[in-house]
């Protein structure tokens, strides 16, 4: 009687535990506040973040623009885990325990992880530019899952001191959003689906869609060239976002 009653007891208490889990990340919006810069700031993301095409990732790509900021003034290190061609289900797979583990260290040394910045999701889009509508509308789908776990994996690990920001892309292609199967219309899309993964979970979100549309998109990208990378001029682009979306000074 006494074992069954404890059974019970502790089934009910992880039941209760998964609820208020379901509260925290599962559709009741959470405001973003932030906390501040900590010791390390966490990039992680596809090409972008890494800096593809850039002449000097070190000191050109938005997360090295975003560390000089932090670092005027204070000691901050910048560890970018970031993986060209990484998708969100990929980023899961890798960059996420390596993440979880950096995050774990840290904090054993008592050190905090602040911000962690993201870019995912591209790469997704990208991989199914050709499929018929439905495919492209479920990847987008599960890029919303998948964002889902990555911030609440960042979130429990890092906790509620860690600025956590996700950034929406900008569109290289132009074209009109309104217009249903258009480029343009599934990177808005994606971004609708990006923020609705990010605003339950305390999470900015940084906005290079507007910043970086109309003519900018010609000047501030490779697109020219074929290529959607941001060039240098974009980096800076992407960095203000950031910092606007983390209300940093």
């Amino acid at each position: 009687m006494t074992r069954r009653y404890l059974t019970i007891t502790l089934a009910l208490a992880l039941l209760l535990a998964g609820v208020a889990g379901a509260v925290w990340y599962g559709g009741r919006p959470v405001a973003y506040a932030p906390r501040g810069p900590g010791d390390i700031y966490l990039a992680l993301g596809d090409s972008l973040a890494w800096g593809a095409r850039l002449d000097d990732q070190a000191s050109q790509s938005y997360p090295a623009l975003i560390h000089a900021r932090l670092a005027a003034g204070r000691t901050i290190a910048l560890e970018n885990l970031a993986v060209p061609g990484e998708t969100s289900a990929s980023l899961i797979r890798g960059q996420l325990p390596r993440a979880l583990a950096l995050i774990r260290d840290a904090r054993a040394r008592g050190q905090r992880v602040s911000p962690i910045t993201i870019d995912i999701g591209g790469n997704d889009l990208r991989n199914v530019e050709r499929a018929d509508p439905a495919v492209r509308a479920a990847t987008v789908e599960a890029v919303g899952r998948n964002l889902a776990q990555i911030i609440g994996d960042l979130r429990r690990a890092a906790g509620p001191d860690a600025d956590i920001a996700v950034m929406t892309y900008y569109n290289p292609y132009g074209g009109d959003p309104a217009v249903e199967g258009g480029e343009a219309y599934w990177v808005e899309r994606l971004n609708a689906t990006i923020g609705a993964a990010a605003a339950p979970r305390g999470a900015a979100v940084a906005d290079t869609y507007g910043p970086l549309g109309g003519g900018r998109a010609y000047t501030h990208t490779f697109i020219l060239l074929g290529d959607i990378h941001a060039n240098a001029l974009g980096h800076k682009v992407i960095a203000d976002a950031f910092v606007r979306a983390l209300r940093y000074p």
